[in-house]
């Protein structure tokens, strides 16, 4: 009984002895630590490492109220009674809205690339988009198309960073035509053609007139194909003349500035006499702010003294960036949830009530789970 007894208590001491905790590996295969966050802190490196001084990665996601998932990833010291060092935390926002309690797509969530800050200069979730027809008159009917296959009015959303083409279907009084545009949504470069005509002259003649969207104010040039076969102009506003023919031309701005290139295309209707219907149309986008920071990522830094920092509470200053350099599969956590690696580099400041910490030369490699 006695021997029992003693055994009993030695599997008692071997289960304690193998608390779980989350993801506390310090090294692969090849050495190297398999989870970490460096980086100085107003000019102090900092380095913490999972599995030395008793830190640790805890991988965890949650839903906020407003139905947007976190993916988060935090080193910190286990059990620390102090003093402690640093702890840090990286939160990054799925791309969606869910449903309660819907399955997470980390695969989609988390990507490569540059990522925005959860502060107050979050760009644009996406654009409120505006087309209106040149061409008017009552007898008139318009459709408008666009190319991720939705067929409506005039207005409509549009995801940011992404390329549209819309085109509109007329029909006045048996003149039927179609007119399309690309637009590249967001885009800080974008542009309309209006044009006025002379019907009484002989060659029929067109004023052209550009119009820069978004209210771009950058040095700019210009270049038109007018689609006779006649030579470009660079003229801003330039005026041509059609040699006279019952038909339809479909005439092209190019804009060019140091950095981006956008095209505007103008149908222009040539007879004699009197005026024939068109296609054209402007377009106008309205930023929608993303309130709910889609697709953005919070920093907090914990300090020795327990004092919390984040980067929601500060803008950040221009040149400070956030990017995720790699994502891969890895092993469950404690909770058998699944995780994904994510390696991040980053430069930000972070506020609270008290001051501020400038963190620079930021590298982390995180773990963060998912449902």
């Amino acid at each position: 009984m006695k021997l029992r007894y003693l055994y009993i208590l030695f599997c008692l001491a071997i289960l304690a002895g193998c608390k779980k905790h989350d993801l506390p590996s310090n090294e692969d295969s090849n050495g190297e630590p398999v989870f970490y966050i460096k980086g100085e802190v107003n000019g102090s490196p900092v380095s913490l490492q999972a599995g030395v001084n008793n830190y640790f990665m805890y991988s965890s996601h949650f839903q906020q109220p407003n139905n947007v998932y976190v993916y988060k990833g935090e080193m910190k010291q286990n059990a620390c009674n102090g003093p402690c060092n640093y702890g840090i935390a990286i939160l990054i926002n799925d791309y969606k809205i869910s449903q309660p309690n819907e399955t997470m797509k980390p695969d989609s969530g988390l990507h490569t690339g540059h990522y925005q800050f959860n502060d107050g200069t979050l760009d644009p979730a996406g654009y409120m988009g505006s087309f209106t027809p040149t061409f008017t008159d009552p007898n008139t009917t318009y459709t408008w198309t666009y190319s991720d296959g939705i067929t409506g009015p005039g207005t409509r959303y549009f995801n940011a960073g992404q390329t549209y083409s819309v085109c509109l279907n007329m029909n006045s009084n048996g003149c039927v035509q179609s007119h399309t545009n690309e637009f590249r949504v967001g885009s800080p470069l974008q542009a309309n053609v209006s044009a006025t005509c002379n019907w009484t002259a002989t060659p029929t003649t067109y004023s052209f007139t550009p119009y820069l969207a978004l209210g771009s104010s950058q040095n700019v040039s210009y270049s038109w194909d007018f689609a006779d076969g006649s030579a470009f102009s660079s003229s801003v506003t330039p005026v041509h003349a059609y040699i006279y023919s019952t038909k339809y031309y479909r005439a092209r701005l190019r804009v060019s500035s140091a950095t981006d290139t956008c095209y505007s295309y103008y149908q222009v209707p040539v007879s004699v006499g009197a005026p024939v219907c068109h296609a054209n149309f402007n377009s106008a986008f309205t930023p929608v702010p993303n309130t709910l920071a889609l697709s953005a990522i919070t920093v907090l830094v914990t300090d020795p003294s327990g004092n919390v920092y984040s980067t929601e509470t500060i803008n950040q200053p221009t040149g400070n960036k956030i990017e995720i350099l790699s994502v891969e599969n890895y092993k469950n956590n404690a909770q058998n949830e699944p995780t994904k690696k994510v390696k991040i580099k980053f430069n930000c400041v972070v506020k609270n009530a008290s001051g501020t910490l400038n963190v620079t030369n930021g590298e982390a490699v995180i773990a963060v789970s998912y449902k």
